[in-house]
């Protein structure tokens, strides 16, 4: 991290006067800080600002510290599984500590705030993360740089070879072909080997690996992904989803995206779809379309006869969670309880 830019803090804190008092203090030591007054409002500052430390009251509505905490590191990649967690909490809470360690949180502070204390393990922990974080990126470069090495020399040489020879016979230096299907075909070796050599060239490029790799995003098969989402619900709320595995569920595509992301969307449509109707069955299915996009399509069917039913979904909310990732979120006009999630083709990685 450079030294002009800020460490961030995200502060969850129900208590006004508390969260204010250490979003003050904190901003007096020279940190950037984001608020929130629960777990939930804390989980979307988490995915919109990405801090560097996390300081959460454990006793908030809507979703409390344990929630919060579990969101954030159920997603294993580096960033979630490294960000320092500081847990809130009252004096002889010892179960809520042990709790929370359990859970992974780093450490914790007693409520009423020793304001000398919360700074100087402030400090300590965005001090350990930026270490840790250091050395993930100086293997990062080292990775790079020995991808950009790992294929032989030789390769070269064997497209040289296969270019200039297709060259000559092209030139029918031996005399004419009897069919001009023959120089056709030629044509096609030399201006695919002419390919091959520019896309081994691109792939092997430190920048273009710099681009591709992402410590946030991970392979993840769609089919897989939803099935597990599916089961980590309730049985009350499992009960009434209904996914339609695709026939040959093996030959569905593997997306390369951020999983935390796609799981936010994923949550808030389906809770604007129970919402929607409280008994209502809910059908999934997936698809490539037309532009090779993979779709994810949600239909809310009633149980009452001859109903059909809106879905209670804030559009923009998770259109802006989606943004994040280039994938497009859309409630159809033209077919009544149907929401689409879009995920662009660049991301899918076979089909």
């Amino acid at each position: 991290m450079s030294e002009d830019k800020k460490i961030k803090i995200l502060c969850a804190e129900d208590e006004q006067e508390i969260r204010e008092n250490i979003a003050d203090i904190l901003r007096d030591e020279g940190f950037e800080v984001f608020e929130a007054e629960n777990g939930k409002k804390g989980f979307e500052s988490f995915m919109q600002n990405k801090p560097d430390l996390v300081i959460s009251d454990i006793m908030m509505p809507e979703l409390d510290g344990y929630g919060f905490l579990q969101l954030i590191r159920e997603n294993k990649n580096i960033r979630n599984n490294t960000v320092p967690f500081i847990f809130l909490t009252a004096l002889g809470q010892k179960d809520s500590v042990v709790k929370g360690v359990n859970l992974s949180a780093n450490d914790y502070l007693v409520k009423p705030i020793d304001f000398d204390m919360l700074v100087a393990k402030v400090r300590e922990k965005t001090s350990n993360a930026i270490k840790v974080q250091e050395v993930h990126n100086r293997n990062i470069k080292n990775i790079k740089s020995q991808v950009s090495n790992v294929l032989p020399s030789e390769i070269s040489s064997y497209l040289d070879v296969i270019t200039q020879v297709t060259s000559v016979l092209k030139t029918e230096p031996y005399g004419p072909f009897s069919h001009r299907r023959y120089l056709e075909d030629l044509e096609k070796i030399y201006i695919n080997s002419m390919k091959l050599r520019g896309a081994i060239s691109n792939a092997l490029d430190e920048k273009v690996i710099d681009n591709k790799l992402n410590a946030d995003e991970e392979i993840i098969g769609i089919v897989e992904f939803i099935n597990e989402f599916i089961t980590s619900l309730s049985e009350r709320f499992r009960s009434r989803i209904v996914f339609e595995t695709p026939f040959n569920p093996e030959n569905m595509p593997r997306l390369k995206v951020d999983r935390l992301v796609l799981l936010d969307a994923m949550r808030k449509i389906f809770a604007g779809l129970f919402k929607a109707d409280a008994e209502g069955i809910v059908n999934v299915s997936i698809m490539i379309d037309h532009l090779d996009q993979l779709i994810i399509i949600f239909y809310l069917k009633s149980q009452t006869p001859n109903i059909n039913i809106k879905p209670n979904i804030d559009e923009s909310q998770i259109s802006k969670i989606l943004d994040q990732q280039n994938c497009r979120f859309e409630i159809a006009d033209n077919k009544e309880g149907t929401a689409i999630l879009s995920i662009p083709t660049f991301r899918i990685l076979n089909k």
